[in-house]
């Protein structure tokens, strides 16, 4: 069985792959499909970029998940926004759910859909981080929908409609490719900015480090 990392750009995929061959050495490379891969066969892991967007991240991972078989958890891995002060720059969020805060419905339900996170994964990870860690770890609920947060009205409005610590692109889409393929499901991002202001200059500028602490928690999931 395999864990399945997708990242959604280039810069994130490029981070983890970094860490990712420090801690488990060269991968081997191949095509999933249509989709280039990195195996890294000891642990069991396999790193991919899914792009940018719920939808196209949705497509990829699904195009995936039909060409790989036994994976056993998906995890969607980026970086995202801050929709509180309780999140800092190079935090990490682990989600409990990921809430997909710009679908709106008034047949189906006035509620933003709910995808829970893996409650075994979240808990082997939450005993994998006991102990000081060099940044702050939250296990909270993750806004995903495909709207750039720069405004502190707009994100303190998706914060009360979906009780989220974090706010990024294409948690919602990776979630719905795990469950229509019956695979487990976690999302974990860094924090790479406040959500408000000159994000993009915040985003370049700190997503090196924060990836860096992306991967050192899905690593201690991998061990857990």
């Amino acid at each position: 069985m395999s864990m399945l990392v997708v990242a959604p750009i280039t810069a994130e995929f490029e981070a983890l792959a970094g860490a990712f061959d420090k801690h488990w050495g060269s991968p081997v490379l191949r095509d999933a499909g249509r989709v280039p891969v990195r195996e890294y066969t000891a642990p069991g892991v396999v790193l991919a970029e899914g792009g940018f967007g719920k939808v196209q991240y949705g497509v990829t991972t699904q195009h995936l998940l039909d060409h790989l078989p036994d994976i056993s958890l998906l995890v969607c891995a980026g970086v995202a926004g801050a929709l509180t002060e309780s999140a800092q720059v190079g935090d990490v969020v682990v989600g409990t759910a990921t809430r997909e805060h710009d679908f709106y419905s008034e047949v189906l339900s006035r509620v933003p859909p709910r995808f829970d996170g893996s409650s075994e994964h979240l808990a082997r990870l939450a005993g994998a981080l006991e102990g000081d860690l060099p940044f702050g770890v939250h296990f909270a609920p993750i806004a995903s929908g495909d709207e750039g947060i720069s405004d502190r009205v707009r994100k303190d409005a998706i914060h009360a409609r979906t009780d989220a610590l974090a706010v990024a692109f294409e948690g919602a889409g990776g979630a719905r490719s795990a469950l229509f393929s019956g695979v487990p499901y976690l999302e974990v991002r860094g924090i790479s900015d406040m959500a408000e202001g000159d994000v993009l200059t915040e985003l370049v500028a700190n997503l090196p480090d924060t990836m860096a602490n992306v991967a050192d928690v899905v690593t201690r999931l991998v061990q857990s």
